[in-house]
């Protein structure tokens, strides 16, 4: 059976989703890492430490939202909904 658009576009979805959690744990632990070398008194690398430390929870937030919009979608999809399209936003429920 031929995939359709829309499962095309969930794999797609649930890929990037995938792969791109991986660099994200990766600089977390660099991270985590560079906090425990970096001298306690240097503020200005700890708080540029910090800001990326926000910005990874922020893609992790991202990536953790779509996850979850696509297993409603899929869930959606298979108790008989009909078909939805990912590449729109306002369908997707992905912002």
């Amino acid at each position: 059976m031929p995939l359709s658009p829309t499962s095309c576009h969930e794999d797609l979805i649930a890929n990037l989703v995938h792969d791109l959690r991986q660099p994200l744990g990766n600089i977390e632990t660099s991270v985590y890492l560079l906090n425990l070398v970096t001298a306690p008194d240097d503020e200005r690398v700890h708080a540029q430490l910090h800001a990326i430390e926000c910005q990874l929870g922020d893609a992790a937030r991202l990536l953790t939202e779509a996850a979850a919009a696509l297993s409603r979608l899929r869930a959606q999809r298979a108790a008989g909904g009909e078909s939805m399209d990912l590449t729109n936003p306002a369908t997707a429920g992905v912002t």
